[in-house]
Order: C-alpha cells, then sequence, then structure tokens
C-alpha cells in the first residue's frame, strides 16, 4: 500500500501526486502541512524518516523515501509494469535528468524564495510567536531557515528576489526554447521531468504572475496541455489551495514591482 505525506499546494507534493496520477496507482493520503509556521503538525518520528522535516514523504508498505524527485523515479521503477514516465532511449532518459537536476540545482529554492516574499512572510508575521519560533527550532535546513528569515523581513525588497525570478526566467526561456520543436520535455510522451517542473508554473500563476511569460508561446501551450489531463485534475485541481484567496490578493499588489525586477537587466 502506498501512503503519501503532503499536503494541497506544496509544488513537491503536487508533482508526485502527479505521478502516481499519471501511472495510475491507489495511495492514501495522510495530510501534514508544514508551511503554515506550525511544527505540530509533523508526527514525532517524522524526522526519523525525512531529516528535513519535509513533505512528501513515500510509505510503501514501511519503506519510507523522502524527496519528491526520488520518490518519481522510485514509483516508475516500482511499478513499471504498466505506464512509464521515462523514455525508451538512453538520450532521451539524459535529458530527462538534466531537466530535473534543475530543480535541485537551483529552481525549488528560488520559488520558495518568490512565494515566501510575495505572501508566505505574512502568514508567518501574523502567526503565533512561540509557534514560529518552535517551527524555525525545528527546521533542520539552515539555508531555508537563513532565506526565510531574510525573505520574511523584507518581502519584496528582499535581495534575493531578484535573483530567484532571474532564475525562472533562464529556465523558462529554455523550456520554450526547446518546446519549440518539441512536444514534451524529454522523448516523445510525458515524463517525469514535466510533472516535476510543470508544477512551478502552477505556483507562480497562483502568484498571479503568468503574465510574464506569455511571450514564451511553446511554454504556455505546454502547460495548457498538461492541465488538459485527467492527472492534473486530481493530482492540482482537485486538491484546491487553501491559500489562493490570499495568493491572488497578496500577488495582485506585488505584480508591478515584480514585473520590474523580471524585466530589469540581469
Amino acid at each position: 500500500m502506498l501512503k503519501l505525506y503532503h499536503y494541497d499546494r506544496s509544488t513537491a507534493a503536487q508533482r508526485v501526486r502527479l505521478g502516481l496520477e499519471e501511472k495510475e496507482l491507489e495511495w492514501e493520503s495522510i495530510i501534514v502541512d508544514t508551511a503554515m509556521g506550525d511544527a505540530d503538525q509533523r508526527p514525532d518520528n517524522f524526522h526519523e524518516f525525512n531529516p528535513k522535516g519535509l513533505i512528501p514523504l513515500l510509505d510503501h508498505n514501511g519503506f519510507m523515501l523522502p524527496e519528491s524527485t526520488l520518490i518519481l523515479e522510485y514509483l516508475d521503477d516500482a511499478f513499471s509494469e504498466g505506464k512509464t514516465l521515462t523514455p525508451a532511449t538512453c538520450q532521451d532518459r539524459a535529458r530527462m535528468k538534466l531537466w530535473m537536476r534543475k530543480i535541485d540545482d537551483g529552481i525549488h529554492v528560488a520559488s520558495r524564495t518568490i512565494g515566501v516574499c510575495i505572501v508566505n512572510r505574512y502568514y508567518y508575521k501574523e502567526a503565533d510567536t512561540k509557534k514560529i519560533a518552535d517551527y524555525y527550532n525545528k527546521m533542520r535546513d539552515q539555508t531555508r531557515k537563513s532565506n526565510d528569515k531574510i525573505n520574511t523581513e523584507m518581502g519584496l525588497d528582499s535581495p534575493l528576489l531578484k535573483p530567484s525570478l532571474n532564475a525562472f526566467k533562464k529556465l523558462f526561456s529554455e523550456m520554450n526554447d526547446h518546446l519549440t520543436n518539441n512536444k514534451w520535455l524529454s522523448g516523445d510522451a510525458i515524463s517525469l521531468a514535466d510533472v516535476s517542473l510543470v508544477v512551478y508554473l502552477t505556483r507562480l500563476t497562483s502568484f498571479q504572475m503568468s503574465p510574464l511569460w506569455q511571450e514564451n508561446k511553446f511554454l504556455v501551450e505546454w502547460f495548457e496541455r498538461i492541465k488538459d489531463r485527467k492527472s492534473y485534475r486530481l493530482a492540482v485541481d482537485d486538491w484546491g489551495d487553501i491559500t489562493a484567496e490570499r495568493r491572488q490578493k497578496e500577488g495582485d499588489k506585488a505584480f508591478d514591482k515584480i514585473k520590474a525586477l523580471w524585466n530589469e537587466d540581469e
């Protein structure tokens, strides 16, 4: 039996749910929201299985696996008799892994920076001070902790925001160039690369930032193609986002500043 520790709007959780739904696997949901400045939702032994204390965490008959991209690769290996999300050729498999590597090379951190600067900072500032102190005390990733504190205090004036926007501007341009002559990021069918990266367009769109990349026609068409899939509806749309109204409100307020930084020379 597959069990997934996750919550609605997490990009990492969304990509794992997309993989599960693309492969049409049955799984049990266990909600652990680690994003609201409350460390109490985590089970007492959560850090034993994921030292970072983050979601998603997969439980496959007692085998516990953290890290969303590793979970995706594991699921595709463990349930290889059905639909595969790994390309057939070695060249396409290598290309898939190169796209996925961009996540750990800085894109995921950049995504969090943008989210904290635009909206999460307000949740942290409005939360009970003791809960926030406990939240940070239990945060094992020191870089994440340091970045969060800077971005919470400085918001749209954070020195980390511009480089994060630049990282996405570069990524989206690279994706658009590739998609000019390819339907998918790797191979002739949707793969782990598409599943892994589409969630960032979902996240930035939730912050009302989609006008920033509309000139990337092929990227936009790729995003729409994935959103039309049943897996996206089941993995993303149906789970919703309890912060959607606040994301829209704060995103609208931040858009002009974000747009200016996006268009500013590096």
